[in-house]
């Protein structure tokens, strides 16, 4: 498989796509996270550190991820891909409706729908 092919793969399974909706639910998860601690007073400059730090690192081996699905044959690799990005999506939200529920806002709409995304995606 030539890398033009490979990366018309990823354009066609959205794998990039779906790296910037986690890259943006990673800012609204650390916002909402330094707010919740903000009102419940435990907020320290170590704790904002190491979620930045681990934020950093996520992002930089998820994105390790993309050359190593080239070395899996066929369309293996970009599958698998996809499946870890949309389970680390999955994470990165269920974390932001923790901090959502911490800050007092009631998320269980938003709960129910979460928790019949992840009954469809099981079913599959």
């Amino acid at each position: 498989m030539q890398l033009r092919e490979w990366l018309e793969l990823i354009r066609m399974q959205k794998v990039l796509y779906i790296l910037s909706l986690l890259s943006i639910a990673m800012v609204i998860d650390f916002i909402s996270g330094t707010y919740a601690a903000k009102l419940r007073k435990k907020i320290t400059s170590k704790i904002g550190i190491n979620g930045i730090i681990r934020k950093i690192a996520s992002l930089i081996l998820l994105v390790f991820f993309i050359p190593v699905a080239y070395i899996i044959p066929g369309q293996t690799g970009v599958a698998l891909l996809t499946v870890l990005y949309v389970g680390y999506l999955g994470l990165e939200i269920q974390s932001i409706l923790e901090n959502y529920r911490k800050i007092g806002i009631d998320t269980a709409l938003f709960q129910k729908i979460f928790d019949w995304l992840k009954e469809e995606m099981m079913k599959k």
